[in-house]
């Protein structure tokens, strides 16, 4: 996947501007900040792996920024380029294709190590509490100002970061139903009567997946956008 949003990236630096660059070195810092405050506070745990040798904590911190936050603001400031300058199902097209791909190939490679599990073994299970009350209060205070910041942008460029957020928002929606369809992604509700977690229905499922693409994502992570549009280094290619 890191390979994936090198070569990318690279080409559409190549074919339409430095952008990308920007967005794809915006991006990487903010998961990257995002990625160190969970792991500092205990709630992001785990060991990664890389050919069988045991990434230490910082250079997994730094793998999982520079493949979560490129993967898709990358491709989402593609759709926003290509709808200004009117080539909107290029833009759709080319980005679905990206996105698709790179989410089909990492639910194929977790169904993959699922079934590898021989008798008895019970797959690492990673899960998000998406009800917490102080999260969600936190959440919506950081959202509001990351609104208030896009609403401030001026026009043209205001059309350009919603049409960004909102591709970001449908691609990321997009890697969940390919991983929820593949059996490696889903939303769960804890019982506390039976004191297990239960399955919802595929509604809910859709539900939940369009909240955390929309809210808890999209406008989350689009401080990698709106900041580098107020330090003024966009150079917007399409806009003329």
């Amino acid at each position: 996947m890191l390979f994936l949003n090198l070569v990318v990236t690279a080409v559409f630096i190549w074919q339409f501007g430095t952008d990308y660059l920007v967005i794809f070195c915006s991006s990487s810092i903010l998961i990257l900040i995002i990625e160190t405050g969970l792991a500092l506070s205990g709630i992001r745990k785990g060991v990664v792996y890389v050919y069988g040798y045991k990434l230490p904590r910082v250079a997994d911190l730094l793998l999982r920024a520079l493949v979560d936050g490129p993967a898709i603001c990358v491709p989402a400031f593609f759709v926003a380029d290509q709808f200004l300058a009117g080539r909107i199902m290029f833009g759709i097209a080319g980005s679905t294709l990206v996105v698709g791909f790179g989410s089909l190939y990492m639910g194929l490679a977790d169904r993959r190590d699922l079934r590898r599990l021989g008798p008895g073994e019970e797959p690492l299970v990673s899960r998000r509490a998406m009800t917490r009350p102080g999260a969600v209060m936190l959440l919506a205070l950081i959202n509001t100002g990351c609104l208030t910041a896009l609403f401030l942008i001026h026009a043209p460029y205001r059309a350009h970061a919603f049409t960004y957020v909102i591709a970001y928002s449908l691609l990321v929606m997009l890697f969940y139903v390919i991983n929820y369809n593949l059996g490696v992604r889903m939303v769960e509700i804890y019982d506390y009567e039976r004191r297990e977690y239960t399955m919802p229905s595929h509604f809910f499922q859709a539900a939940g997946f369009a909240y955390d693409s929309a809210y808890e994502m999209a406008l989350l992570v689009s401080p990698a956008y709106w900041v580098m549009f107020y330090l003024g280094l966009f150079h917007y290619t399409t806009i003329t």
